[in-house]
């Protein structure tokens, strides 16, 4: 498994810091600094100043997060890699079978087993299957690793027999993020 598989799992994007969500957060804080920061030239009455400053100070705010975005973006991966390959589950080799039986897969000698029946959910999205044994761990199978779309539908058409139940498509669990997925009933 690679860096962007964990991400699917973990985060409701790939992307760490989603550009209007970040913009729209730094926008906010650099709002409140600089009212707090100006807050004397409202009191002395220059309220034509205060609002030159405090309109300055968020759209420059704006500018540096947009121009900063990128780089942090990198730093965030790359914090998140190094994360993860400490704990020793990037780049390594994983034997999976999904079978009439269930799903099981091997991982550094550690083989994990779940029957279908006690499977939480199964989705899909753009090619990649999520095999959700709880709420909050799933194994995805990527979609890199169908050679063919008809070999992707026989797939699925296989598990939608075994497992008795459809594949949830767009996914639910995948897009909530684990803090989303915390609160959901078990």
């Amino acid at each position: 498994m690679e860096l962007d598989d964990h991400l699917d799992i973990q985060y409701t994007t790939r992307q760490l810091l989603p550009l209007w969500p970040t913009v729209g957060a730094m926008a906010l804080i650099v709002l409140f600094g600089a009212l707090f920061l100006n807050f004397d030239k409202w009191r002395a009455g220059d309220v034509v100043i205060f609002a030159i400053y405090v309109v300055a100070s968020v759209i420059a705010g704006v500018l540096l997060t947009i121009l900063l975005l990128q780089p942090m973006r990198r730093l965030l991966r790359g914090i998140y890699r190094r994360r993860l390959t400490k704990m020793g589950v990037l780049g390594k080799p994983i034997e999976a079978t999904v079978d009439e039986n269930g799903i099981s897969y091997t991982v550094v000698g550690q083989t994990v087993s779940c029957p279908w029946n006690s499977l939480y959910a199964l989705e899909e999205e753009a090619g990649t299957f999520y095999f959700w044994l709880s709420k909050t761990f799933a194994h995805p199978w990527p979609a890199r690793i169908f050679t063919s779309d008809e070999e992707r539908q026989t797939f699925r058409d296989s598990v939608l027999k075994w497992s008795g139940r459809p594949i949830a498509s767009p996914p639910v669990l995948a897009r909530l993020g684990a803090n989303g997925r915390v609160n959901l009933p078990d």
